[in-house]
């Protein structure tokens, strides 16, 4: 989260509290002392590889009126992303496809030679989409894995047929089945069979996801966000500055099983909502967890439609726009309490907040 000041809400919300504070506007007058908050990265995952399409089809321009065709635009994502991502350990692999090659063979992830791999990728597209052959061909590189693997495939969600392969949907689905994958599919799709099918290859499990061009220049946290979270402390320091620091919201909790904004949180979260009306620059992340109780998967899933559930309270009360609002989600991961008593399993469902964009 480099250049962007947040503040994470670090206080934390029961299920049914005897009395929830309304979300606090830090205004010029208020400040006296200034929060620096220092950031510890948690991994979410082991290993990341990058399936990069530079087909023909990603010739065409990435929006109406740009000048940048698609594949200009995936290899600058991946460019940007690059210098957000820490070493925390990972391994790493970067192939093209059409045909299928390895730019960063599987292995240690070091920052400069993946950068070097990432900048001598081509920006002419040219050739058949072996979207399918390709998936088949990354089926031996996560044989070889341990611990959870995500996967950015960048495509528009055309692909060339080819004689005795699978649909792309069904290889995705597959994999997710046999290994600990995330499959992230990043693209421009323009017609409904494209949109559909990168739908469809995303349904492999809770953690897949589709995201937008669009949404990926403007919020790299969803890069960010698949390798690691962010555990923000905070201490305070004396300072002269008279500035707007932003916005300290509370928790939102939730019920065993449950998705719903309990009306206890919504004095927060009006507050909060006005404070995003009047500060139309900013945007806000939304981090969905869970407690410990039932699969990985089903958990996932719960601290998805948490973080949802979050955003459609603030777009539908304050209009605040789609692309405003990030939703992440890691389920039962990064507990804050201990999931062994009923009390901290209380704590740890959750929706964290946090403002940027100051």
């Amino acid at each position: 989260m480099k250049g962007k000041f947040f503040v994470f809400l670090l206080a934390i919300a029961l299920v049914v509290p005897a009395a929830v504070q309304a979300a606090e506007i830090i205004t010029r007058e208020d400040i006296v002392q200034k929060t620096i908050v220092e950031d510890q990265f948690i991994k979410m995952a082991d290993n990341f590889i990058i399936l990069f399409d530079t087909s023909a089809s990603m010739g065409d321009r990435w929006k109406k009126g740009a000048t940048k065709s698609k594949l200009e635009i995936a290899k600058e994502i991946l460019q940007n992303g690059d210098k957000r991502i820490p070493d925390l350990g990972y391994n790493a692999g970067l192939y093209t496809f059409s045909p299928f090659k390895a730019v960063y063979p599987m292995g240690p992830f070091d920052p400069q030679k993946y950068s070097r791999a990432i900048d001598s990728l081509t920006t002419t597209a040219s050739g058949n989409t072996f979207l399918p052959k390709a998936l088949r061909d990354l089926e031996p590189v996560l044989k070889g894995l341990s611990g959870k693997t995500v996967v950015f495939i960048f495509n528009d969600g055309t692909f060339s047929e080819l004689a005795g392969a699978k649909e792309p949907e069904d290889y995705t689905q597959e994999f997710a089945d046999k290994y600990n994958v995330c499959f992230y599919m990043i693209g421009d799709a323009k017609t409904y069979p494209a949109k559909k099918r990168l739908n469809d290859m995303a349904k492999a499990n809770a953690c897949s996801r589709v995201i937008p061009f669009q949404r990926f220049v403007e919020n790299p946290e969803y890069t960010t966000g698949a390798l690691y979270t962010v555990k923000a402390t905070a201490r305070v320091v004396t300072v002269t500055e008279t500035r707007i620091a932003g916005v300290k919201v509370k928790n939102v909790g939730f019920a065993f099983n449950s998705a719903v904004v309990e009306p206890q949180y919504q004095s927060e979260l009006n507050d909060l909502g006005n404070f995003l009306q009047t500060h139309s620059d900013t945007f806000v992340l939304l981090v969905g967890y869970t407690d410990s109780v039932g699969s990985e998967e089903y958990n996932l899933a719960l601290g998805k439609r948490r973080a949802e559930s979050v955003a459609a309270y603030l777009a539908d009360n304050f209009n605040i726009a789609p692309e405003r609002i990030v939703t992440n989600w890691y389920g039962e991961a990064n507990p804050i309490a201990d999931n062994a008593t009923a009390e901290g399993r209380a704590q740890n469902r959750r929706v964290e907040i946090a403002v940027g964009g100051l």
